[in-house]
């Protein structure tokens, strides 16, 4: 795969679905450790709004280490696979954009909301670092 533009897109693909994969299994362990209160109906609208007020901080905590772990692994693997930086940025963006859906479906208290924007941005630079290494000078 020579070709830039389809490495890229290549990167920004496999960084996107590993993300995802790395949330969905950080949070998966978190509702494990910290099940919903089970007097709480999950399909009822009106039961998902009083979530969040019933879930201790730790398992938000949970939530929100998911988003950043996901998204430091996502942005890790775009840059491994694209050798650049960029497609990165792409998948930091996309997961903060699934973020903010996610947190529109029910209430979260505000320093979720800022957590769901700051940390998938957080973590391309993290894994800027973490990647240095494999990154040609062109690519910083």
């Amino acid at each position: 795969m020579d070709n830039p533009a389809v490495r890229s897109l290549a990167a920004v693909v496999a960084g996107i679905v590993i993300a995802m994969l790395v949330i969905a299994g950080v949070e998966a362990i978190g509702h494990a450790v910290f099940p919903p209160p089970p007097e709480l109906d999950l399909a009822r609208a009106e039961d998902q709004a009083r979530m969040m007020e019933a879930l201790p901080p730790e398992a938000k905590a949970v939530v929100v280490l998911a988003w950043f772990l996901g998204s430091l692994a996502g942005a890790c693997a775009a840059i491994a696979i694209a050798r650049r930086v960029v497609p990165a940025w792409i998948v930091a963006v996309a997961i903060a954009g699934l973020g903010l859906w996610t947190t529109q479906m029910f209430p979260h208290p505000d320093w979720m909301l800022a957590s769901a924007v700051v940390l998938p941005l957080v973590a391309v630079l993290v894994a800027k670092r973490i990647m240095l290494r494999q990154l040609p000078a062109s690519a910083l």
